[in-house]
């Protein structure tokens, strides 16, 4: 019977598959390469996608509300008294702005929102209860969140005392006239402070500096806030000065661009510190314990600087019931003024949104082309590039067992092409190059600057909601790396898992893409996914 299944599975699978083989294309690709972007006394200029980002520092925040679910058949009037009790307390840390009746995509931009407030309301008995959410308008960040519960009252409990409640308007106070059957009383709210840390949450950002010298005295707008290195440190969004001062040397200014909800890290070099670097360890979710060459040194994020030049043996530890559960190892390099940057993505989902930023770096500093995150990865072009590729790599990986999953969007939404890069550092490199409906993959060797295509697939059929999907897996044991469109695998190469390597997602200098070339991207170990679960429970 094998006999007669085996052609009809063979016709299911090679039916069922999402791309079909075409003719190669006659063509050579140039192997992408990262450029270290140069530190300097430049001006930030604000990315051009993300209004948030400003060089004026903002002191107020500006805030609207947005209702996300509300009962059937609760009347107008009742919903408009219930958003002027919760706008009451909100009104003294911001100023409101109220949104159009009709939906307006330019609203927030026009009104240069630093915050929304999401609201949702439940009903138990007489009990009104509001969800107050309280979010980034351009991030899919969540600054806190806030109950307010009422009881409805049907008439007033002292009728000698007053005969009809009052409630504060926008402008004004304004009387509860007989045309509204009943009123709220508050029963439970959040404290103001708890209010006013996610409205000053919604106008800060953070900084971490670091120094090749740990001693290094930090100055921002002039006043002493540390030494290096400084990690988080809390300031309003807008443009600051950096200064940086040790003994013997000048003092070093540097201008930088914070913008609310982000981190912005900052790296100064002393010509004379030659035998010492940085390191930065970061792992998704964070919270793992760092070990580095025996020593514990505190959980990820973790970051070091002034570490004399070097190899290093580092974990990655769960501490558990006084019990430490080792997920990865490795040895890491640390070289003179540099900083070294290793992370491990247990999972990370949807890894090209704000969350995440810190896990992607610049391809190279070119003012002509940017990528931001703005809850996706945004490219914008702004002027005529320079040959080359363009856009973000990833932090260095540990060469274990490793899935990644990028979802590209449809061909009618790709107006222009984009190359998924994966590369070791012997500088062997995996390239899928997406030009609207094919796609051709082409592999370069350490000594190869240029390669031609090594095969080339055109998509059968796109489903609108999936989009089409381009996954990476590795096998440690047989030290392949298999690379698969869609459902169907299209190639098995041998890899190297002697060296850390990276996922780069990149546009041409001569077809650059704008606008999310992704529609989300997931990075992930397997095995300490399973391994945490099974610790969890």
């Amino acid at each position: 019977m094998r006999y007669v299944y085996l052609p009809v599975l063979c016709f299911l699978v090679g039916y069922c598959s999402s791309v079909s083989k075409i003719e190669t294309l006659n063509r050579s690709f140039t192997k992408p390469k990262f450029i270290t972007p140069e530190p300097g006394e430049s001006e930030p200029l604000p990315s051009g996608r993300d209004y948030k980002e400003r060089l004026v520092n903002k002191s107020t925040p500006h805030f609207s509300l947005l209702w996300k679910q509300v009962p059937e058949e609760f009347s107008k009037s009742d919903l408009l008294l219930l958003e002027e009790k919760v706008l009451f307390p909100h009104n003294k840390l911001g100023l409101y702005k109220k949104a159009p009746k009709d939906p307006d995509p330019k609203f927030s931009e026009s009104s240069d929102l630093d915050l929304v407030l999401e609201l949702s309301l439940t009903r138990n008995a007489e009990r009104h209860s509001i969800e107050v959410q309280y979010k980034d308008p351009v991030l899919s960040q969540n600054f806190g969140k806030a109950i307010f519960v009422f009881q409805e009252e049907k008439e007033p409990t002292v009728k000698s005392v007053k005969s009809f409640d009052v409630f504060h308007g926008k402008r004004q106070l304004q009387p509860l006239t007989g045309s509204v059957p009943s009123y709220f009383a508050e029963v439970s709210s959040p404290s103001e402070d708890d209010l006013r840390s996610y409205f000053t949450s919604s106008l800060r950002g953070n900084v971490s500096v670091f120094s090749t010298s740990p001693g290094t005295t930090i100055y921002l707008d002039g006043v002493e806030v540390g030494k290096a290195p400084l990690l988080s440190y809390q300031l309003i969004n807008g443009k600051h000065t950096l200064s940086f001062a040790k003994p013997g040397k000048d003092p070093v200014k540097r201008n930088i661009l914070i913008r609310a909800g982000k981190t912005t890290r900052v790296f100064q070099e002393w010509s004379d510190d030659i035998s010492q670097g940085t390191i930065v360890i970061s792992s998704f979710p964070p919270g793992l314990d760092i070990v580095v060459d025996g020593q514990k040194k505190g959980k990820t994020q973790y970051a070091e600087s002034g570490v004399p030049y070097g190899s290093y043996p580092i974990q990655f530890i769960r501490t558990k019931n006084d019990s430490n559960f080792e997920y990865a190892k490795a040895g890491i390099k640390i070289r003179p003024k540099q900083i070294t940057s290793i992370a491990l993505p247990i999972s990370l989902e949807d890894g090209v949104g704000w969350e995440s930023e810190e896990f992607w770096n610049l391809t190279s500093a070119s003012p002509n082309f940017s990528a931001t995150f703005p809850g996706k990865l945004t490219f914008a072009k702004n002027k005529d590039l320079p040959t080359g590729w363009y856009g973000v790599y990833s932090e260095d990986l540990i060469p274990d067992y490793l899935e990644a999953e990028l979802v590209l969007d449809l061909v009618k939404d790709l107006n222009g092409a984009v190359g998924l890069s994966f590369a070791d550092h012997n500088q062997n490199a995996i390239l899928v190059y997406v030009d609207k409906t094919d796609f051709h993959i082409i592999k370069f060797s350490s000594e190869e600057k240029e390669a031609p295509v090594r095969s080339s697939y055109r998509w059968d059929k796109e489903d609108e909601l999936k989009g089409r999907t381009v996954k990476l897996s590795t096998d440690i044991e047989k030290k392949m790396i298999r690379l698969s469109l869609g459902n169907k695998t299209v190639e098995e190469l041998p890899w190297n898992f002697e060296t850390f390597w990276n996922i780069g997602v990149l546009t041409p200098h001569n077809s650059p893409v704008t606008g999310t070339p992704l529609r989300g991207v997931k990075i992930r170990y397997p095995d300490m996914v399973k391994f945490e679960e099974r610790l969890q429970k």
